[in-house]
């Protein structure tokens, strides 16, 4: 009998970037402008017009077009950006508001610090 390997995942995300982007949709509109990938070349590998992926992408108030599991398996299949996909829905699904809560006090506690630090050196310098 032979044993088939079970691969793992390891994921490394930004535990705050639900809070820039509050949609899946969005992260990957500013994906694509941040690979600067040619919209009609893209669109073109996901079997789209650049108008309609440009639609899906901005998603206008009252617009029907909306980006879709195929479409995303569709810009998935194009560029490879897959792992920046996952890590986005790791960071919005897999951490509990108490811990995006805990990170976010330990992170103002840090920058306090810091603070305090710049206004010590301001105050020796008036000295």
């Amino acid at each position: 009998m032979s044993s088939i390997a079970h691969p793992n995942l390891t994921v490394s995300f930004d535990p705050a970037l639900p809070e820039h982007w509050g949609s899946l949709r969005e992260y990957i509109a500013f994906r694509v402008q941040d690979q600067r990938l040619n919209a009609a070349n893209l669109a073109s590998k996901m079997d789209l017009s650049p108008s309609t992926l440009s639609r899906k992408l901005k998603q206008p108030e009252g617009d029907t077009q909306r980006l879709n599991c195929d479409d995303l398996e569709a810009y998935i299949k194009a560029t490879k950006d897959v792992g920046s996909v996952i890590a986005y829905l790791v960071a919005k699904y897999m951490e509990s508001p108490e811990a995006r809560s805990a990170r976010a006090l330990i992170r103002f506690e840090e920058l306090a610090g810091e603070l305090n630090e710049v206004i010590a050196v301001i105050k020796a310098g008036r000295v």
